[in-house]
């Protein structure tokens, strides 16, 4: 199976009714999760209001994308439903997608996609469905039909949230080949001014 865009959106339907201001639901995910990790693509900023721009990071070895293939490689183990999966691409980005978006929360319209957790590996190929350029963004949100975690990457924040059982999050803070710290979703983290 390939990623296709899907018909209709009512797989995404649990995210709304999560009813969390956009914001909230943009960047942090849905609640409800046994324990939360923050992956880290740049590091947290030292102080408030720092600018990302005024400090030098070194290049991580994994790109973004890959990272987050990382966490989907180990998020694999705690689902039941690995061959079917859900992918939301924000439309904010310039894509070559003809038809309207279809799932909608305030302040963000996203296409609905569908396919195996396998087929991520290919998302940032040069289908020009998605990303004329060759390489399309990171999707804002990935989680399984029997939604046994998700991983919410907003356009904004410089780190992905990630919702799942225990042992699973424990597994994803573990590795070493990402940077992934213990969230708190009652607690705002720091964000780059």
């Amino acid at each position: 199976m390939s990623i296709e865009l899907c018909r209709e959106s009512s797989a995404a339907d649990w995210l709304k009714k999560q009813g969390l201001q956009w914001w909230r639901l943009a960047v942090r995910g849905p609640v409800g999760y046994p324990k939360y990790a923050r992956m880290r693509f740049i590091p947290d900023p030292d102080f408030p209001g720092q600018k990302a721009n005024d400090v030098e990071f070194e290049q991580k070895e994994l790109s973004e994308k890959e990272q987050v293939g990382v966490a989907l490689d180990l998020l694999s183990r705690y689902t039941t439903t690995p061959n079917e999966c859900y992918f939301c691409m924000w439309d904010g980005w310039d894509t070559a997608i003809h038809v309207a978006p279809n799932f909608v929360i305030p302040n963000r319209v996203y296409w609905l996609f569908r396919g195996t957790l396998a087929d991520y590996a290919d998302w940032n190929d040069s289908d020009p469905a998605r990303w004329p350029y060759g390489y399309s963004p990171d999707p804002a949100f990935i989680w399984p039909a029997d939604r046994a975690w998700c991983v919410t990457n907003d356009v904004d924040p410089h780190f992905a949230t990630i919702g799942a059982d225990v042992e699973a999050i424990d597994q994803i803070v573990a590795d070493q080949r990402i940077d992934a710290v213990l969230d708190d979703p009652e607690q705002e983290p720091p964000y780059w001014g």
